[in-house]
């Protein structure tokens, strides 16, 4: 089975997003960090799934939206390297 792997920053903004939600509505955090986690296991199973993307901030990798969130995630051997998961609307091309 193909494995999800997570940079720091990927994981820091899984973290801060979640954290985020929690505030108001500690369910929604909850729902949003296992559906969040059900894409990536999907692409680690589809890796060539999403956009093509060269970013200033970590170059070639591929984008692929969650909600109001994008995942940017790279193939590797044994699944794909989660990137950053950033909301859509902040400019991306800045990261």
């Amino acid at each position: 089975m193909p494995k999800v792997h997570y940079s720091t920053l990927a994981a820091d903004d899984l973290l801060d997003h979640a954290k985020y939600i929690a505030q108001d509505k500690p369910d929604a955090a909850y729902r949003w960090i296992e559906k969040v986690e059900s894409t990536c296991e999907l692409l680690a199973e589809n890796p060539e799934m999403g956009e093509r993307r060269q970013t200033r901030g970590f170059g070639q990798c591929r984008s692929f939206t969650s909600g109001n969130y994008v995942i940017f995630f790279r193939s590797v051997s044994d699944g794909v390297e989660i990137v950053r998961i950033v909301r859509a609307e902040r400019d991306i091309d800045s990261l």
